[in-house]
């Protein structure tokens, strides 16, 4: 089952985010544009950004952190995370909303 913001593959689940640092608060905003839209208080810099999202979305998603993984887009505001198969009923739950 595919949604706008990912796709389930045959061992993972890729994930396409929009981050958006320097924000008031850590939070999972929901699919937009086709990416789920992340916002952080954590700056761009040395990865501090894309650590705090990954805690993020393991926790949104419901899975440890280290399931987690940044697959591109490191300097980039439009990343794509790989999180394990379990993950898809959140993420159903994410995109209807």
């Amino acid at each position: 089952m595919d949604a706008a913001f990912y796709t389930v593959g045959a061992q993972a689940i890729s994930v396409r985010v929009k981050a958006k640092p320097h924000a008031r608060e850590d939070a999972v905003l929901g699919g937009r544009a086709g990416e789920l839209l992340v916002s952080v208080r954590a700056a761009p810099e040395k990865g501090k950004a894309n650590a705090e999202i990954a805690r993020l979305l393991a926790k949104a998603l419901g899975v440890a952190r280290d399931r987690v993984v940044l697959k591109s887009g490191g300097g980039s505001p439009h990343k794509v995370f790989v999180v394990p198969l379990e993950a898809a009923t959140a993420l159903e739950v994410l995109a209807s909303e």
